[in-house]
Order: structure tokens, then C-alpha cells, then sequence
């Protein structure tokens, strides 16, 4: 154990210096995966590294500081030439510059770090000049440091950029806007990420308050704005794009690199890199070089620069050739050639999902600890905590191990071209029946659930996690109550409303009580807690989960309690006559309470999301600000009507009318 130690602390910075390289290397290749995925294991192992690497970078400078007079300036003295190399890695990876929203706001911060960085590895490289061995690395050392220092501040300057404070975004005008329209007609893909990047000035401005003054290239083409495109798969495509335009500008360093200057800077920074590598070279050819610096230290010097060239260069291609914005300035700049490259890099992540396409599942079962046959590691895992809990006499376990609940019973669950369907036809219904020009429009009715809503109605306004617990409740209970021989006899909508009800209800379960977070996304009124909702509601399951295994005969059970013991559910219709007819009307409650919702979330935690794989919500809520709808516009989303709603100038648009 002891030659151990001494062989790490004689080698101790070039093991710390390879380490912060393959961070880098990882983040590049990593730092973008986020987007589409909602894998926990994954963001964390990100976040590690994005935060280790600033940390061994800024490590291995202080060991240097400190390490100038002993024996490794004799035995390793090419270490010294390291210091560079440690200012590029701090300039980070063009796929990831912030990792959340705070990063970009602190961007000050990340100033003054620069300025002391750069001065410390100064100080330890002027220190290290003064030694006989190193002072023929001066010249390729200086070019080093300036690629470092441009590094750095692009770093810097990209968190300028993300920064919702920043009104110097970078842009540029189109020159030949109808020729490129005409070259764009043939493919759609061609057409929606046209539309995308004329429009992103108005995304971000108008709806996520983004200071973006002279960002507006041309006009958008009113043939594919989304409120008039009636292939609802072509809608959540151009979402999808405008909200991945949105990601790059505020997560990486992509609205720098859209930019003259920084287009520029970063050429002489490769330049400084490329000319310090030949000198090197040309130097390490001598016989006096190789004798002063060891083989090894040789080694790592060309892995650091070969590599960091090498990371510069698919840089060009994934992150610079491969933006939408590169393709359209080469375009309207008539680069015919390069712009074919560029769309041809470009494309192949366009046409698939840019997003996770997943939305978070949160169900009462889940909460009531019911044994379920298709149930996760996770899930698993807290069915154990629940088993071990109760087995040492711990009460009310389901309350107590709620919060842990909220973090291992959620699922997720892919988000299908139906439901889009879905939501894009019932915000275009909830606008038209308010439309003043046909008279003949009549608002959506609820034979069959009209009583139950009627119910409710008070409790939607002052209460709305109540209203959403109970729903999903009487959910559950129908559908676990509808065998599927009947399931069977049912139309094919009433099928796939069947599978759209549970998904939605589960899913609004999740925005009130799993999501990270719950507590501020949406902006609603509640004077019942969740937790206590569903105490009222389900006061009979935990006996009865103890007699019964089965899912579904625990929530017909639960069913038959709440017919019993609140009088809500008396007005609900439990008749399997008209249960097809209910399931349909079930999901269309659900889809009008999402877009309720979406019009009542946070603007500022739409961003955030991006960088978790993204949130079916935010999709909602974008489409229906530009259908102007929801509480961005001036044509609000209620629930139902209230005598109390104040005379001003917004326009009040109600999902039930009640």
C-alpha cells in the first residue's frame, strides 16, 4: 500500500490532468443526451461530471501553484506546460455550457472566475519560465494560453447569452426570403425548420420573456403557423424543433457560434492550437528534448493536444455544420455546396424526436401501496421500504413514506401521436366556441358527466388538487371496474380514450405530486393539501388491500366505498350502460383539464424542463400561446364560470361550462 501511494503522488498530475481531459471528452459526447431523455441515472452522472470538471481543473492549477520548488520541476518539468491545456478544459464543451438556468444567471460569477483562473495559471507558467528546461516551451505555451483565455470567455460569454437578462442575442437578417421559401416547399422537415427559425424570435420574446431585441431574421410564412396546420403530427414536429432551437441558445453554446465574432474566435483559437502542436512537434524532434522531458510526459502533451484538436473538430460538424441556423445563412448567402452539408447534418436529428416523448405517471395505487404485476425496480424497491416499514410497527406508513413514494413509484409513459391529436383538436374547440363570428358554435356538452362536474365546481376553483384527486380516483375505479370482455365490445375511440384517460389522469397526478417541481409549476388555488385529499378519499383501502392481491378488486372495492360513505360521487354515472359513452366523455375531461394547466404553469419552469428531457406540458403551453390562449395572452383559461370574475380587458375562456 505504501509504493502505491508514492508512485500516485509521483504521478499524481498527470493522472489529474488526463482525468479532467476525459471529462471533458465525456461531457462533449454526453452533454446533449439530456435532451431527449428523462433518465435520472444519466442527468446525474452529467451533473457529476460537469461539476468535476471545473473541480479537477481548478485542483490541478492550485497543485501546480504549490508545487513549483520541490522535486517536480526536476523529474516531470514538462507538467508545467499543462497549464494551458487546463484553461481550454474550463472553456467547457460546446454540447453543454450550463447545466441548469442558475448557471447562465451566475454568469458574473464565471467572469470573475476567469479573470483569477487566467491570472493563476499565469503566475504558474511565468513562475516556471525561469527555469532553464522550460523557457523553449514559451512560444507554444503563449498560444496555448490564448486559445485558453478564448475558450474561457466563449464559456462565459454563452452563459451571457442564456441569460433571460441579456438583450444582445445574436442574429442576422435574411437577404432572399422567397427563394429560399420556394427551395423549402419540396420537404416538409425543410419547411418546418424554416418556419422554426423565423419564428424563434417571437417564441422566445413573446412567450418566454427572453430579451431578444434586433433578433428577428424575416417573416414567418402564414402557411405553417401552427394555429392553421391541421396534421396534428406536423404541429407537435414544429414544436418539438422551436422548443430544441430554445435548448441549444440557453444550455449551449450555440447562439455564440451564430455569431461573426464568435465564428472568429474561435478559428484563431484552433489556429493558436494547431501552430502550438506543429512547434512542439518540431521541438520534440531535437535530441536535447527528448532527453529533458520524460517519455510519458510526452505522451500525455500529444493526447492533450491531439485530443483536444480532434474534440475541436466534431465540434465543427455536430454542433456548428449541424445547426439549422448554419444551414439557413448558407443558404441565403448562396453557399449552394456548403449549405447541402449543412442540411445533410442537420436533418438526421430533425427527423427524429428531439424530446423524450415521455410523460411522468403518478397514480392513487401507487400511494395506497397496491401490488401491481408490471411494476419497475423502483416500484419494487419501495414495496420493500413499505414491507420493512410495516414490519417493524412504523404507523401510518403511507404517509410517512410518501415523499419517498412521489421519487420511486413514478413511471413514465410514451406520448403518442393520439393524443396530440387529442389536444391541438380541444384548444381549437375550446377558441371556437367563443368565436363571435359563428353564432352557431355551441360550447361541448357533458351529458353524462355534466352532474359530476357540477359537483365539483366550487371545488375546482378553491381547491383544484381536490378536484384532480377525485377525478383520477373515479378514474381508476372505472376503469378497473370495466372487464375487458366489455372493453372488448367497445368502439375503437372508446378504446383509445380508455388508454388516453388513464395516461392523462396519471399524468396530472404526477404534476401535482411527483414532479420536481410540484410545488411552484402551476399556478393555481388548493386550501386541501394533496396528501389530504387523498386521505379523505380512499379511507377504506388499507384493510382492504390486505384481504385482497388483486389491483383491480381492490379499486372496485374502493369504488363501492366512495357510492357509499361521500356523496360527491352520487351524481357520478356508474351504470356500465353508459360506461362507453362516459369513458369518452372521462377523456376529454382529462385532455380540457391539461390545457387548464398548461395555461396556468410558470412560464421560467418551461425552460428548466428542456434540460430534463422535456415536459409534455411545455408543449401544451407553447401550442396554446400561439393559438393565442392561456395566461401569456390575453385570453385566459378558467375551469368554469365565477359571478366574481373582474371586469378588465383580458378575455376569459372556460374549458366546462358548469
Amino acid at each position: 500500500m505504501g509504493s502505491l501511494l508514492e508512485l500516485y503522488k509521483v504521478w499524481e498530475i498527470q493522472l489529474i490532468v488526463l482525468l479532467s481531459f476525459i471529462l471533458q471528452v465525456f461531457l462533449f459526447f454526453t452533454g446533449s443526451l439530456r435532451q431527449g431523455s428523462t433518465n435520472g441515472l444519466l442527468r446525474g452522472t452529467i451533473w457529476l461530471a460537469y461539476l468535476g470538471a471545473d473541480m479537477v481543473a481548478i485542483y490541478a492549477l492550485g497543485y501546480l501553484s504549490r508545487h513549483q520548488d520541490n522535486g517536480t520541476v526536476d523529474t516531470h518539468p514538462l507538467v508545467f506546460f499543462w497549464t494551458p491545456f487546463l484553461l481550454i478544459h474550463l472553456g467547457g464543451q460546446d454540447t453543454i455550457t450550463a447545466f441548469s438556468m442558475e448557471d447562465n444567471k451566475l454568469w458574473l460569477r464565471h467572469l470573475l472566475n476567469l479573470v483569477l483562473e487566467v491570472s493563476l495559471a499565469l503566475y504558474v507558467f511565468w513562475k516556471s519560465t525561469s527555469l532553464r528546461n522550460n523557457v523553449q516551451l514559451l512560444v507554444p505555451a503563449l498560444l496555448l494560453f490564448i486559445a485558453g483565455i478564448i475558450k474561457y470567455g466563449e464559456r462565459t460569454m454563452a452563459l451571457m447569452y442564456g441569460s433571460q437578462n441579456d438583450d444582445r442575442k445574436p442574429g442576422f437578417k435574411l437577404n432572399d426570403q422567397e427563394r429560399i421559401l420556394q427551395r423549402v416547399k419540396s420537404d416538409k422537415y425543410h419547411e418546418l425548420v424554416y418556419y422554426a427559425l423565423v419564428s424563434d424570435q417571437s417564441v422566445q420574446y413573446e412567450y418566454f420573456q427572453r430579451r431578444t431585441a434586433g433578433y428577428k431574421i424575416g417573416e414567418k410564412p402564414s402557411n405553417l403557423d401552427p394555429a392553421g396546420l391541421n396534421d396534428s403530427s406536423l404541429v407537435a414536429k414544429l414544436l418539438d424543433v422551436q422548443l430544441s432551437l430554445l435548448y441549444n441558445d440557453i444550455y449551449t453554446k450555440a447562439a455564440l457560434l451564430r455569431t461573426r465574432s464568435g465564428i472568429l474566435v474561435r478559428f484563431i483559437s484552433q489556429l493558436c492550437t494547431v501552430v502550438a502542436l506543429v512547434i512542439f512537434a518540431v521541438m520534440g524532434k531535437k535530441q536535447a528534448a527528448s532527453r529533458l522531458y520524460g517519455k510519458a510526459d510526452i505522451v500525455i502533451t500529444y493526447i492533450l493536444f491531439i485530443g483536444g484538436i480532434l474534440l475541436e473538430i466534431c465540434a465543427v460538424f455536430t454542433v456548428l455544420m449541424a445547426s439549422p441556423w448554419t444551414w439557413l445563412w448558407l443558404e441565403d448567402r448562396r453557399y449552394r455546396r456548403l449549405a447541402w452539408i449543412s442540411w445533410s447534418l442537420a436533418r438526421l436529428p430533425v427527423t427524429r424526436p428531439l424530446w423524450s416523448g415521455k410523460m411522468g405517471q403518478y397514480s392513487c395505487v401507487n400511494y395506497m401501496g397496491i401490488k401491481d404485476e408490471s411494476a419497475t425496480l423502483s416500484q419494487k424497491v419501495m414495496s420493500l421500504m413499505r414491507k420493512t416499514a410495516t414490519a417493524i410497527g412504523v404507523k401510518d406508513v403511507r404517509k410517512k413514506l410518501f415523499w419517498v413514494s412521489k421519487r420511486l413509484d413514478c413511471r413514465y409513459e410514451t406520448v403518442d401521436d393520439k393524443l396530440m391529436e387529442c389536444v391541438v383538436r380541444e384548444i381549437r374547440t375550446i377558441i371556437s366556441e367563443y368565436d363571435e363570428d359563428d353564432d352557431d358554435q355551441q360550447p361541448r356538452q357533458w351529458p353524462h358527466m355534466m352532474p359530476f362536474l357540477q359537483k365539483l365546481g366550487s371545488t375546482f376553483v378553491t381547491a383544484f388538487l381536490s378536484a384532480v384527486c377525485q377525478l383520477h380516483i373515479v378514474t381508476e375505479v372505472i376503469l378497473a371496474s370495466t372487464s375487458a370482455d366489455h372493453m372488448k365490445s367497445y368502439s375503437a375511440d372508446a378504446i383509445a380514450a380508455a388508454q388516453m384517460c388513464k395516461k392523462l389522469s396519471n399524468y396530472m397526478m404526477y404534476l401535482v405530486t411527483a414532479h420536481p417541481d410540484a410545488a411552484s409549476l402551476l399556478q393555481v388555488t388548493s386550501i386541501i393539501s394533496l396528501e389530504l385529499a387523498l386521505d379523505m378519499h380512499l379511507t377504506a383501502t388499507t384493510a382492504t388491500s390486505t384481504r385482497k392481491n388483486s389491483k383491480d378488486e381492490i379499486l372496485r372495492a374502493t369504488g363501492d366505498n366512495l357510492k357509499a360513505n361521500h356523496g360527491n360521487y352520487d351524481c357520478f354515472p356508474w351504470s356500465m350502460e353508459q360506461r362507453e359513452e362516459v369513458i369518452k366523455e372521462l377523456a376529454g375531461i382529462w385532455v380540457r383539464l391539461l390545457i387548464y394547466a398548461a395555461g396556468k404553469s410558470r412560464t421560467e419552469l418551461h425552460a428548466a424542463q428542456l434540460a430534463r428531457g422535456g415536459e409534455l406540458l411545455t408543449f401544451v403551453w407553447l401550442l396554446m400561446a400561439q393559438h393565442d390562449l392561456g395566461d401569456v395572452t390575453f385570453n385566459r383559461v378558467e375551469l368554469n364560470g365565477r359571478p366574481d370574475d373582474p371586469r378588465t380587458n383580458l378575455h376569459v375562456l372556460y374549458a366546462f361550462h358548469v
